[in-house]
């Protein structure tokens, strides 16, 4: 599969519409399911296999490992929003995989942290591999680059 900075506009195939319309519905159920601590539903989400490459905080392999990185990341804050962009999506030849690029901006917020800042920021993009599988699009790796950040990491770090 080529990489994303070579991708060029091209004519989309009615299946290649409705696979990104359904890639892009992965990816918000995912922010939906972490801002509204419905840690369960990141089963659907990922593959049985799959690894998220969330940089210092882990590089957890299947679902159980990833909800647990991610609720004791976040599950303890009194609010999360996460906001994905537009996503890049790139499919391989048979169609059955794509690599998918996506903006994000969270913010953390936690009433209880001392001091004035009560919040983390973080601006990022996710790198998914995603894939077809029988239920569905799911992702099978996920990486976070962080690109900027503002406010207390002692928000989120405990």
């Amino acid at each position: 599969m080529e990489s994303l900075s070579s991708f060029s506009s091209v004519t989309l195939t009615l299946q290649q519409i409705s696979d990104r319309l359904e890639i892009d519905d992965l990816l918000a159920r995912y922010a939906r399911a972490l801002d509204y601590r419905n840690f369960d539903e990141l089963d659907a989400i990922f593959t049985a296999e799959a690894t998220f490459d969330a940089g210092s905080l882990g590089s957890p392999t299947g679902p159980a490992a990833i909800k647990e990185m991610i609720e004791g990341t976040i599950g303890h804050l009194d609010a999360t929003q996460h906001l994905v962009g537009k996503s890049l999506v790139e499919f391989s030849a048979d169609g059955d995989e794509a690599e998918v690029r996506t903006y994000l901006i969270s913010q953390h917020i936690r009433e209880a942290i001392e001091g004035p800042v009560k919040h983390y920021f973080l601006g990022g993009e996710y790198y998914d591999r995603v894939v077809r599988t029988p239920e569905g699009w799911r992702i099978a790796y996920r990486r976070l680059d962080r690109l900027w950040k503002q406010g207390d990491r002692a928000v989120i770090s405990g």
